[in-house]
């Protein structure tokens, strides 16, 4: 799924990661920061740019909302070391997978890392960016660990692994902003609504295509209208439309 309105801001969310690794791991030894530029290399940082999106969109510079983008994107990249490792994927964007690279033992130990300075920066924020990030890390696993059961809910299992993480970057971008509660709130729905969507996509292109799945992508696509309908009318949030609702660009794929 391209997400063209997204594409803007992955080179400063790529720059900015680049300048603050040391600063937001310090002390680490020169061979652990490697291992973290190399499992954080090549994202598509959709769901940075997301957070930076939302807190243009909604009055504040997409500088305001770096740091949560950051934090967002260190928790995307510790997920996916992980879901590499427990599904036996061993490669990730070209690259040899994390826990092919550095061994199981070490890649889930710099997983735990990016998860615990994602905390630790959002807690240093304020307590609603900390519990963001952390609700999010903790559905992911949920999501993660529903998976494994047999006949479980799709329509949960996407909201808590994709979801889950997409709303947390949007409510963060709209706490950056400094938006009122019912603007962070139609945020967080904007982005799980879109979170849904691009897994939906995702899984669509792995040739799993469902009834079940083209129902889900219709009740999401209305709820992301909805939550755009509680938002300001902004171009750049139109643009989410575009990007993930299926009736507007069913062909897309990532």
């Amino acid at each position: 799924m391209a997400a063209v309105g997204l594409e803007r801001y992955r080179a400063r969310v790529d720059a900015e990661l680049e300048a603050r690794l040391p600063e937001w791991f310090p002390g680490a030894p020169a061979a652990h920061l490697q291992a973290l530029r190399g499992i954080l290399a090549d994202g598509k940082r959709l769901r940075g740019g997301l957070a930076c999106l939302v807190a243009e969109a909604l009055g504040a510079p997409a500088a305001a909302a770096l740091p949560a983008a950051i934090a967002i994107e260190l928790v995307q990249a510790a997920s996916l070391v992980h879901d590499d490792l427990i599904d036996g994927d061993i490669m990730r964007r070209g690259r040899p997978a994390a826990w092919t690279a550095l061994s199981p033992r070490r890649a889930v130990l710099v997983a735990d890392l990016l998860f615990a300075a994602a905390i630790e920066r959002m807690a240093r924020l304020g307590h609603r960016e900390c519990a963001a990030i952390a609700e999010a890390i903790g559905a992911m696993a949920q999501g993660a660990l529903l998976e494994t059961e047999e006949h479980a809910d799709y329509r949960r299992i996407i909201a808590l692994k994709t979801g889950s993480l997409f709303a947390a970057a949007a409510r963060l971008g709209a706490l950056a902003a400094g938006a009122s509660e019912a603007m962070v709130d139609a945020a967080t729905r904007l982005g799980a609504a879109a979170g849904g969507l691009y897994q939906i996509a995702d899984d669509r292109t792995d040739g799993a295509a469902t009834a079940s799945m083209d129902e889900e992508a219709v009740r999401l696509a209305a709820l992301l209208e909805g939550a755009l309908k509680d938002l300001p009318s902004e171009e750049r949030l139109a643009e989410i439309a575009l990007t993930f609702a299926p009736r507007r660009s069913p062909s897309r794929t990532a």
